[in-house]
């Protein structure tokens, strides 16, 4: 493996060339810097504090008694975001699974404040399932609502998250930006570029089309790649009037080689460490295939109709269609022998289709003390998937060596074959009321309900055959989510609160996980005897807030902050009967409860109008709770998961760092030169199965995922109102890190390397 030469040639003819065409695109457009640019340069919201775009929320982010983080497209295009993962870093408390706790996902699976968050997220307010990247090239702002929340339906302990998307405005405005990135190791260089026109037709009508396409290498892996195109045309009628339409369309395509990570006994501080390995020389080291592939067709529909009464009442309907399919086979790196210094892998397949149409119908009104929000709404939700076994060392049917995996060693990518299929079919009707009343200038009560009917149909069948395991089940539930809070203002800068929410999740919401393609009860946890069994209780979640959220700088910088605790109740436990002779098969023996509760402080905003901050820190402890007799039949039902280890009963939920921070700044200069940069920290964790698995793994079987800090810097330039030039430098120490692991460890997916990307903007 050529480690250093040929690649640092090839960065610096590739940097070389960035510059030129940048500043040969300087040289042509120079003409503008008389010419005012209608879109805001890259600072954050010229002092703006950004709002949630939902209409269930009936006070202003100020004001609204719980913590929720909005990072603006702003933030996340100066950082050169490309997807949600990368925006998640700008929030505290989220971390992200791989492996068995992330099955076929990369990092598209995560978790917040300890619990899996991956089937709530949303895109304009209408749950997305399905478990991929999402590009962020249509995105106007990524809304993280943090504690559980019912506001969009059942959902996760942890709160959910909200992508908005970008929509028409009124007058002309365009934006171009073209980015390059390279590494020092021997991945390939990547390429970026993205559109985002906005046409006025007329004062009320106007046309935006957002465009995107990438190619190349991920940072520091070999072979791996990322190939991905994608456009999206809306279209607004009555834009600044009393009746409003907007018809929105995207269309996404991702062809990736993907990279499942490389053996734990790279990382110092795991249980697999092999100080023996020169890691720092085979980082970029990859132990997939190169016929391994990951594809993605995304298509979505919205059309949007709005109407202004003069009574001050609005209404509001909107209807989205989208369709999501995702075809992949991958290689990955299961175990490593230190003696021999080889690695075991293997080869599994992802093949599943999801499908959604939902209709939100949403009235707000304003009326003496009330800010009132309510409406009704109607989803069906599809999922098919086709379910592999695991091929043992493909291409070699023997271990591979550590030191030259080779990517080309074999094409057992064909040799898949589906064994298993699996149908789920949700239908959702669900009436919402908000209210937040003013009881005097200075106190204000705001609450709401949800009430929702959910009806799940899950088939699971071999190929060709019968039923695989119990043979599918109906399941309908109605369940009640709710939030209550009073928020005291003692001055038009601060406010004070305490709040209490709750939100229902029903067994069977097997859209988004993401062991889906798995065979056998893995691809369904729970699905015969645990928590998603089809008598299993809903699970209820329930957070206790308080904290303050202070303005200062002219209201120009937000500071939050508050102590929260969030019980996930109902859990279902699995196991032998402790009590029973002699023992009778696996069962459920009954329900515990998972605990987390801490500290969350946030600050985001512009502290002059040169100066912008954003940024947050978060202390968690976790628990899970629950009887020694359910952990003796725990125990009895999976020996080999405890010893020699012979409790559960206390321990903390896997993958949940008890400190978690992050801080992105940026200062401009006079002379138009910005300066910046952040850092990143989490902390060390249990390594182990998540929170939604019904396997559970004792603190330190597995050991620990070791903590790490990484930095970035940003440098740019404005050579005119038209054109910036931009460099983002990131893990600028080149850590060598693991952002996630499998749940014993043996395989680690890798913080990004040292890397650089060239963009310039051009805007007018």
């Amino acid at each position: 493996m050529t480690h250093k030469s040929n690649a640092s040639s090839r960065a610096s003819t590739t940097l070389a060339g960035a510059i030129g065409l940048v500043l040969a695109t300087a040289a042509v457009s120079a003409h503008a810097a008389d010419t005012p640019s209608r879109l805001s340069t890259i600072r954050v919201q010229e002092g703006a504090i950004a709002e949630v775009s939902s209409s269930k929320f009936t006070s202003p982010l100020s004001e609204t008694p719980q913590t929720i983080a909005i990072v603006p497209k702003e933030i996340f295009n100066q950082q050169g975001a490309q997807n949600l993962t990368d925006v998640l870093f700008n929030t505290p408390g989220i971390t992200f699974n791989a492996g068995e706790n992330g099955f076929a996902t990369g990092l598209s699976n995560f978790s917040m404040r300890g619990f899996d968050t991956s089937n709530s997220v949303f895109i304009d307010g209408v749950r997305d399932s399905g478990n991929y990247n999402r590009d962020v090239f249509n995105l106007e702002q990524v809304e993280i609502v943090k504690g559980p929340s019912g506001d969009n339906g059942r959902g996760a302990a942890s709160g959910y998250v909200n992508l908005a998307t970008k929509t028409p405005h009124q007058g002309n405005a365009l934006s171009i930006s073209a980015s390059a990135g390279l590494d020092e190791y021997d991945g390939d260089e990547y390429y970026r570029a993205a559109f985002d026109g906005n046409h006025a037709f007329t004062d009320s009508t106007a046309l935006r089309l957002n465009l995107m396409v990438q190619d190349g290498g991920v940072p520091g892996r070999e072979v791996a790649e990322k190939s991905a195109w994608g456009f999206a045309p809306s279209l607004a009628f009555g834009l600044g009037t009393d009746t409003r339409l907007v018809v929105a369309f995207q269309h996404v395509q991702q062809n990736d080689v993907p990279d499942w990570g490389v053996p734990g006994a790279f990382v110092k501080g795991t249980i697999n460490y092999d100080p023996a390995l020169n890691a720092e020389k085979l980082r970029d080291n990859f132990y997939g295939l190169a016929n391994d592939f990951d594809k993605v067709r995304g298509d979505s529909a919205r059309v949007v109709i709005e109407h202004d009464f003069a009574s001050g009442l609005t209404v509001s309907n909107q209807l989205r269609w989208g369709n999501t399919e995702r075809r992949a086979a991958y290689t990955m790196a299961t175990g490593y022998t230190a003696g021999a210094q080889t690695v075991v892998t293997q080869l599994q397949g992802y093949q599943r289709d999801n499908k959604s149409l939902s209709n939100l119908t949403d009235f707000t009104l304003s009326a003496g003390a009330h800010s009132l929000a309510f409406g009704v709404e109607l989803n069906r939700e599809e999922s098919t998937a086709l379910r592999y076994g695991t091929t043992n060392n493909p291409g070699t049917g023997a271990p591979i060596s550590v030191f030259n995996p080779d990517a080309r060693r074999g094409s057992a990518v064909n040799a898949l074959v589906a064994q298993q299929e699996s149908e789920v079919r949700i239908d959702t009707i669900a009436g919402y009321l908000n209210d937040t009343i003013a009881l005097s200038e200075q106190w204000d009560l705001t609450g709401g309900v949800r009430v929702e009917k959910y009806e799940v149909e899950i088939d699971s069948r071999d190929i060709g055959g019968g039923a695989q395991g119990p043979d599918g089940y109906d399941v309908s539930k109605t369940t009640v989510s709710g939030k209550l809070g009073v928020v005291y203002k003692p001055s038009q800068n601060a406010s004070f609160y305490a709040s209490a929410g709750v939100s229902a999740l029903p067994p069977g919401s097997f859209l988004s996980n993401p062991d889906i393609s798995r065979t056998g009860g893995n691809a369904f946890p729970g699905f015969e005897s645990g928590m998603n069994s089809a008598d299993s209780k809903t699970q209820r979640s329930i957070n206790y807030e308080i904290g303050t959220k202070l303005a200062f700088a002219d209201n120009a910088v937000n500071t939050t902050a508050a102590v929260f605790r969030t019980e996930r109740r109902n859990v279902a436990i699995t196991g032998v009967d402790p009590t029973v002779t002699p023992a009778p098969a696996v069962a459920r023996l009954g329900y515990g409860k998972q605990i987390v509760q801490g500290i969350e402080l946030g600050i985001n905003g512009q502290i002059n109008p040169n100066w912008n901050i954003f940024g947050g820190v978060a202390y968690m402890d976790s628990e899970r709770d629950h009887s020694a007799f359910l952990d003796e039949g725990r125990r009895l039902g999976s020996p080999n998961d405890y010893a020699p280890y012979t409790t559960t009963r206390g321990d903390e939920l896997a993958f949940t760092p008890k400190l978690t921070g992050n801080l992105w700044t940026t200062y401009r200069f006079d002379a138009g030169l910005t300066l910046g940069g952040g850092v990143r920290h989490v902390g060390s964790s249990f390594v182990g199965r998540p929170d939604d698995a019904e396997r559970i793994i004792p603190n330190g079987k597995a050991g620990k995922l070791p903590s790490y800090t990484v930095a970035d810097v940003v440098v740019s330039y404005d050579f005119n109102d038209a054109l910036t030039l931009r460099l983002n430098a990131r893990n600028i120490t080149d850590e060598l890190y693991a952002i996630s692991s499998n749940w014993n460890a043996s395989r680690v997916t890798l913080g990004e390397a040292r890397s650089f990307v060239l963009s310039a903007d051009y805007r007018f």
